[in-house]
Formats: C-alpha cells, sequence, structure tokens
C-alpha cells in the first residue's frame, strides 16, 4: 500500500479544516452553476457531481476524525504517516500512524 508522508506543519486537524473548506467550495459551485448555467440536464449533471465530490470529502473528514482515537490514518485509501513530533502523547506508539 502506498504511505503518505505529511510535512510537518500538516497534521490531521489541518486536513479536517481543509476538507470543511473544499464542501463549502462546493457548496458555492454549486450555487454558481445553478445561477447561471441555464441548461436542465446540466444543471443536474453538476449538482450530482458537485453533491458526490463534497460528500466524499466530507467521509473522509470524518475518517480523519477517527485518526486521533486510533492512530490509523488514511486519506482517500493512502495511507499517512503523521511525523512524530504530530503524534497525539500516550495514545499512538512511535511508528503505528
Amino acid at each position: 500500500m502506498l504511505g503518505i508522508v505529511l510535512p510537518e506543519w500538516f497534521s490531521p486537524d489541518n486536513l479536517r479544516t481543509i476538507a470543511i473548506v473544499v464542501v463549502v467550495a462546493m457548496a458555492v459551485a454549486w450555487f454558481l452553476v445553478m445561477r447561471f448555467v441555464q441548461k436542465l440536464i446540466m444543471k443536474a449533471v453538476f449538482t450530482v457531481v458537485l453533491a458526490v465530490i463534497a460528500f466524499g470529502v466530507w467521509n473522509e473528514r470524518a475518517n480523519l476524525g477517527d485518526c486521533a482515537k486510533t492512530c490509523d490514518c488514511k486519506v482517500l485509501g493512502f495511507e499517512v504517516h503523521i511525523p512524530q513530533a504530530q503524534l497525539p502523547l500516550n495514545r499512538c506508539p512511535a511508528g503505528t500512524a
């Protein structure tokens, strides 16, 4: 399985915040599509695509919330290695996240 090593400043909390920003951006994109796209079918297609992306991001955000509890961090199926300095104290033994 592929693993991703995060920079020191990039923590699971930062990933959760970024996920919220992406969901808000999807809502703004949906509003713009509804406002400016004239064809009904295109509106429906864009709505479904944006809803699927927003759902996926929100689901990953929820998984990151569990990351701090279980020390098993994955984003979109890729294992995320948290730097030692970012591991929760007394929760995650070295090398588990």
